[in-house]
């Protein structure tokens, strides 16, 4: 399941679309480069993946699976994402080392009312670098798409 099913298909069932990070197509992917970033994250997220996995020792099978996914999905059009009706933030990291920011403001501007948040000084590793700035963007954008009940049980 990917952005468009859910928030274009049954938009009942999703009271939005927080979007980090990604792409509609695979022309949103930038070609992969190795940098002190990436490498730290990825030594960080073996070690995660080989405590927490019901696979530890597959975390290679999985690197090449999300690759792969990366190289050939989605494949939505400007046509797809103009169905979505649901509230749509797309968040994007000044430093991404895996989509193209050009991507993210397309892919913006391509869903009705989607709003864009580029998160400065961090990298496609946001929520690890600095949790607190992406965590008031998640926050941020659930106060915009759930009603907030008050005291005597109004909305």
């Amino acid at each position: 399941m990917h952005l468009a099913d859910p928030a274009a298909k049954a938009p009942s069932r999703a009271a939005g679309v927080f979007y980090f990070a990604c792409n509609m197509d695979p022309s949103g992917v930038k070609p992969f480069e190795a940098t002190p970033t990436l490498n730290r994250c990825f030594a960080r997220h073996a070690k995660d993946y080989t405590e927490l996995s019901a696979t530890p020792a597959d975390f290679k099978s999985f690197v090449e699976d999300v690759n792969l996914m990366g190289r050939t999905q989605p494949n939505y059009t400007a046509h797809d994402l103009a169905k979505i009706r649901v509230p749509v933030v797309i968040v994007q990291s000044e430093h991404d080392e895996f989509i193209k920011r050009v991507h993210a403001e397309y892919l913006a501007r391509s869903i009705p009312n989607a709003e864009f948040v580029l998160l400065n000084g961090v990298s496609h590793f946001a929520p690890l670098q600095r949790p607190e700035q992406f965590n008031a963007a998640v926050l941020d954008f659930v106060a915009k798409v759930l009603p907030v009940e008050i005291s005597d049980g109004r909305s």
